[in-house]
């Protein structure tokens, strides 16, 4: 898992802010954009809302959500679409899961003094998968002491087939004179957008991440016990 701690407190922060904004009848950006700290913030919260089309008509079963973090001397925020509509939700392909679907990601970046911006962006796009990965697909269960699944084919994270056919970095001007960190900074605020968008697609708010942790296993377990072969010789038989 990237970025340890902070996906978990920016998911449960931003699920927050939108119960709240909800609660008090507020346009979920308008209400982030209002108590954010600095200019810094408003930038990159803008730019998401502007390019991403914030607040447009939808259809059912589907939402926007909004993320914002903090950390690493930058700032950043994410605006998602996601698709929990059956014909998404149920779509199969052999040993694989699928679910609801991020068909659109805007991620807008300001981490200071840029020195390699493309480098930059790819590292933003790898957060993005990462945050779909935690909130919607790749978990591992511990039964009876042991890890169900094995390796990679059965620990779901981010495939080909769900991840967003759009995707967005903006890396926004900065005032700062000096590097920010960059590594694992995209992770944060793209699962909190997550969460909230599927939160206003499906009308639940999730409380337990990835979303389909406890759904029936998408695959046959191996077996925890190896085989004991079978002796090439019967050891009585055998003279010396």
């Amino acid at each position: 898992m990237r970025n340890i701690y902070s996906p978990n407190v920016a998911t449960a922060r931003e699920l927050m802010v939108d119960r709240i904004a909800a609660t008090m009848d507020r346009d979920p950006y308008e209400f982030r954009r209002e108590f954010l700290k600095n200019d810094r913030l408003r930038a990159v919260l803008d730019a998401v809302a502007e390019e991403g089309g914030w607040g447009r008509s939808m259809p059912d079963g589907t939402a926007q959500g909004l993320g914002v973090h903090t950390e690493y001397k930058g700032v950043c925020a994410a605006l998602v679409e996601i698709d929990c509509r059956p014909r998404v939700v149920d779509r199969k392909i052999r040993q694989a899961v699928t679910g609801p679907r991020v068909t659109k990601a805007v991620l807008a970046v300001d981490v200071g003094l840029v020195i390699n911006p493309r480098g930059l962006e790819a590292q933003m796009m790898g957060g993005i998968n990462d945050a779909i990965a935690l909130i919607l697909t790749s978990s591992l269960h511990l039964v009876d002491g042991h890890f169900v699944e094995a390796s990679w084919d059965n620990y779901f994270y981010t495939r080909q087939w769900n991840t967003p056919p759009e995707m967005k970095i903006i890396i926004v001007d900065s005032t700062a004179d000096e590097p920010g960190g960059a590594g694992e900074f995209g992770v944060a605020a793209p699962c909190g957008a997550i969460a909230c968008a599927y939160a206003r697609a499906t009308g639940e708010v999730p409380t337990y991440f990835p979303v389909n942790h406890k759904d029936p296993f998408p695959f046959e377990p191996y077996p925890t016990v190896p085989p004991i072969p079978e002796s090439p010789t019967n050891g009585l038989e055998l003279t010396f």
